[in-house]
């Protein structure tokens, strides 16, 4: 069986690349979406969700539900980051995680995102509960609903 981490959080870094930006050099605001979506794909696995399982018939998916975004600073060309991605929220059938990007080494907050995600039974449609053993590790973070 799998063994939970303490902490239902990830740190990873992220480097910009030229397909990550505009003729100016600036990330694209897509871009930032697809490095959180990476560092949250990461973050699943952490937390016990392997990706090659969850588009099998006998797994939950967990699909994006809603995505706030907070844009504060352009990232560019070349830049060092780093994403510290956590969970903050069990709900029934739902979670909610939350993102900072941070560009190295000076720490400058860059983005701020929140997204709430909902298993999913991918044949039927359907949402799936939360797995149990996360509200049993981190009972702080269930959440009403």
């Amino acid at each position: 069986m799998f063994e939970l981490p303490d902490s239902p959080e990830l740190t990873q870094p992220v480097k910009v690349y030229f397909f990550d930006t505009d003729a100016g050099g600036v990330v694209h605001n897509v871009a930032y979406l697809r490095m959180i979506e990476a560092v949250r794909s990461d973050l699943a696995e952490h937390l016990g969700w392997q990706l090659g399982d969850m588009v099998s018939e006998k797994s939950d998916c967990p699909v994006v539900y809603r995505t706030e975004i907070d844009y504060l600073k352009p990232a560019r060309l070349g830049d060092d980051l780093v994403i510290e991605a956590k969970l903050v929220k069990i709900e029934r059938v739902r979670m909610t995680f939350e993102f900072r990007m941070l560009r190295r080494p000076e720490d400058e907050v860059l983005v701020k995102c929140r997204q709430v995600l909902v298993p999913m039974d991918l044949v039927s449609g359907r949402p799936r509960p939360m797995p149990p053993q996360w509200a049993e590790k981190w009972p702080e973070l269930v959440g009403s609903r």
